[in-house]
């Protein structure tokens, strides 16, 4: 009796919430016993709202921001649980969003079938490490999921409404939209439910605000230069690791964050952009070869939604540690529509969780001195994410391969 009790654990509710809360607070430990990775909440968010308190003003409304205004919410909310200590504020907003969040994935208790999914969630942000905790990616990825499974429970208009507003706090649910715009069958509904939701947010940004400053956060984007984590910057950081002379890292003020300085970075900066969207371009051309082509449905989505997201981080010129939520996020629904084939997937995305926990912030030093460790952990980290991207762009491309009459049918 005790053996099947131990057993059916792993899809009982309240035990699933129990392990997520125990894993959420060993991460606060952590984060508060090693290194600083809730920096950005301590010395930047709450800045960010004692300044526009003091000074009157609403970053991405009244003024320009490096990230579109809705992503103040979260912000605010920080500071409401907690006005004398916003630190403390954020651990309480962020456990309990992501608490209300698994417990929606798994139907309030109703469809544990999903627990294998929830588990795989709770496993990688517990693996990133405390990072995973601390940035807006939180807030994004929540909303991805629930959006995810929306699209899963075959309510596209609800999925469209939360892919949207995820979009409006960072830009990887971008690519979500583009793939649910591909997948479904009632593209004027899509374009309607968009329109709704753009001029509802749009709308109140020019109530409180200017127009100029509502996309502010595009041209801050577009001028960074190239971040020490991201993909593209494994060039100089070899160059600095064999002692190649004028590579260095260096702190930006103004974006707040490590970035490559040396030979080419400018002019390969100004270009990843248009090489992440080139990159977009061709997936969504193999995406509706396999709709035409009469792929089944959900497979077509979780193929099309890992490589669209891939995309934007593979190619971008930013790489900050906590993005693995982004690749988190879209192998969610994989694992839980059961797509074959995503084993592989799985297990890079575990692997690549874990590094990036290694990397920021246990041998963040070691990174951005060009020490051979750091450098070492994320050319692995790095690789294993492009692995995902290689992989599910040939899946993709066989989905539109395969013949009308073997492709499958919609199902769910």
């Amino acid at each position: 009796m005790l053996l099947k009790r131990l057993i059916a654990m792993p899809r009982n509710f309240w035990f699933i919430l129990l392990v997520a809360l125990l894993a959420q607070l060993t991460l606060i430990w952590f984060g508060t016993a090693s290194g600083d990775p809730f920096g950005d909440v301590r010395y930047i968010y709450d800045a960010w709202i004692s300044n526009m308190r003091l000074g009157s003003y609403l970053l991405g409304l009244t003024d320009p921001w490096v990230y579109p205004y809705p992503a103040q919410i979260p912000l605010w909310l920080a500071d409401f649980a907690s006005p004398n200590d916003y630190l403390s504020g954020w651990y309480l907003v962020v456990v309990n969003t992501n608490m209300l969040l698994i417990a929606y994935l798994l139907g309030w208790g109703k469809k544990m079938d999903r627990a294998k999914a929830v588990w795989f969630f709770i496993g990688c942000v517990f693996l990133i490490g405390p990072v995973a905790i601390a940035r807006l990616e939180v807030f994004s990825v929540a909303l991805t999921l629930m959006a995810a499974v929306s699209f899963y429970e075959n309510k596209e208009s609800r999925s469209i409404q939360l892919f949207n507003l995820a979009t409006w706090i960072k830009v990887s649910p971008f690519a979500s939209l583009v793939t649910v715009f591909i997948v479904t069958d009632k593209k004027k509904k899509f374009v309607i439910n968009i329109a709704i939701a753009t001029a509802v947010i749009v709308g109140i940004g020019l109530i409180f605000g200017r127009a100029e400053n509502l996309f502010s956060f595009v041209g801050m984007q577009s001028g960074r230069g190239i971040q020490v984590e991201s993909s593209i910057a494994v060039i100089w950081l070899i160059a600095l690791l064999i002692g190649i002379p004028g590579i260095k890292t260096y702190y930006d003020n103004e974006i707040v964050t490590f970035q490559i300085s040396g030979f080419g970075v400018t002019e390969v900066a100004s270009v990843m952009t248009i090489i992440q969207f080139l990159a977009l371009g061709i997936t969504i051309w193999l995406g509706f070869r396999a709709k035409v082509n009469g792929a089944d449905r959900n497979t077509l989505f979780a193929w099309l939604m890992l490589t669209a997201t891939l995309d934007l981080l593979v190619f971008n010129k930013v790489g900050s540690p906590q993005y693995q939520l982004w690749v988190v996020g879209a192998a969610f629904f994989g694992v839980l529509a059961a797509i074959p084939k995503w084993k592989m997937v799985s297990v890079i995305t575990l692997v690549t969780s874990a590094l990036s926990w290694l990397i920021f912030p246990v041998f963040y030093g070691s990174l951005l001195d060009g020490a051979p460790l750091g450098v070492g952990l994320l050319i692995l980290r790095n690789l294993g994410i492009i692995a995902i991207l290689v992989y599910a762009n040939l899946q993709l491309i066989k989905l539109g391969n395969r013949p009308k009459v073997l492709a499958g049918s919609s199902k769910t």
